[in-house]
């Protein structure tokens, strides 16, 4: 089977998914549309989060990896008396 059709059956299978939740959502009589709303909303803001916290750890080592890191003078100043 090609990359194609595998690509399409993810796609389908992914809007599959989302249909269930939405059905979920819809057919429970507990339920309000505010609250599925309110729900789908905090999906989206909990993967924005998510991401926001690895783009900072990825930034931050990347800051470190090129020199730009913190340290107490003294300690720096120690650790280099010491390293000759």
């Amino acid at each position: 089977m090609t990359d194609d059709y595998w690509q399409k059956e993810y796609e389908t299978q992914r809007k599959d998914r989302m249909q269930n939740c939405i059905d979920d959502y819809l057919q429970d009589n507990k339920v309000t549309a505010r609250q599925a709303y309110e729900e789908i909303l905090s999906c989206v803001d909990d993967v924005i989060n998510y991401h926001k916290k690895e783009y900072e750890k990825a930034v931050e080592l990347k800051s470190l990896m090129l020199g730009h890191r913190e340290c107490d003078i003294i300690a720096c100043a120690d650790s280099f008396a010491t390293a000759e």
